[in-house]
């Protein structure tokens, strides 16, 4: 994988990774941004939206049912969510998701 940096400051924007011939763009914590492309177009699309897409909700999957959540923290391969459903058993307790993808994690519809 290649990291991708914002240039003024060096922080950590999210990923690119190598898929077939092109490149995906991947958040901080690995979850894909965009189909693969074009290495320059995907490297634009982590610098554009990387970090955005993170202050967004997002669900996450437990015991069957979808829950609504806000991220506190981000790193390679987990996120560190607080449950804002009322619907969640366990109440607004922070837990982390380790290893989230498009089955388990997804942004808000």
């Amino acid at each position: 994988m290649r990291e991708i940096r914002r240039d003024d400051d060096g922080a950590l924007l999210g990923y690119l990774r190598r898929a077939g011939d092109g490149w995906e763009p991947l958040t901080v914590f690995g979850y894909p941004l965009g189909e693969p492309g074009p290495e320059d177009r995907a490297a634009e699309e982590v610098r554009r939206s990387g970090l955005e897409v993170l202050m967004g909700h997002w669900e996450f999957l437990r015991d069957g049912e979808w829950y609504r959540c806000v991220i506190l923290e981000a790193a390679a391969g987990e996120v560190r969510v607080r449950p804002d459903d009322h619907r969640y058993p366990h109440g607004g307790y922070a837990l982390t998701l380790e290893r989230p993808g498009p089955a388990t994690f997804r942004p808000y519809r």
